[in-house]
């Protein structure tokens, strides 16, 4: 089966547990880069209100592949504006299956993964899973067995 996935990560943490999943499944990892960055007040806000902000081109013709992975971090209780920039640039990818992973601070994952879900089920894709990590856990690195736990519902596809 062949597996992306997508992360964009502001601290490392979210890339961190993207890598960590992307060995698990033995998929394909690829960043989500912006084209510049603004200070963490602007991004919030965009964030907040569900706004999309310039990225570098990515992979976001699906046609060869089988499972999509969307890996964000969480900013005001939803997903950063380069992350729905990436969602709105998919094609070639209805009927196929796909799994959210947020990586937080303290809370907002349910809004976050609400959102990724939302923007692909009306790309006609199919959810499959979703999982949070916390920032802590992944500082602390004891994040493996939940990961593993979500790769077996990837896995399971």
């Amino acid at each position: 089966m062949r597996i992306l996935v997508v992360y964009y990560s502001w601290q490392g943490h979210t890339e961190k547990v993207a890598r960590a999943l992307a060995e698990r499944i033995e998929g394909e990892l690829q960043e989500i880069e912006p084209v510049s960055e603004s200070g963490m007040f602007g991004k919030a806000m965009r964030a907040a209100l569900g706004m999309r902000a310039p990225i570098r081109p990515a992979r976001t013709d699906l046609s060869d592949l089988d499972f999509l992975v969307v890996a964000s971090p969480v900013w005001a209780q939803r997903v950063p504006p380069y992350i729905n920039e990436y969602l709105s640039r998919l094609e070639n990818c209805s009927g196929k299956p796909f799994s959210v992973l947020v990586e937080m601070r303290g809370s907002g994952a349910d809004r976050a993964v609400a959102a990724v879900k939302k923007s692909l089920l009306k790309k006609g894709m199919r959810f499959v899973s979703q999982t949070a990590t916390l920032e802590e856990e992944v500082e602390k690195g004891t994040f493996g067995e939940k990961i593993e736990e979500f790769a077996r519902t990837i896995r399971a596809e």
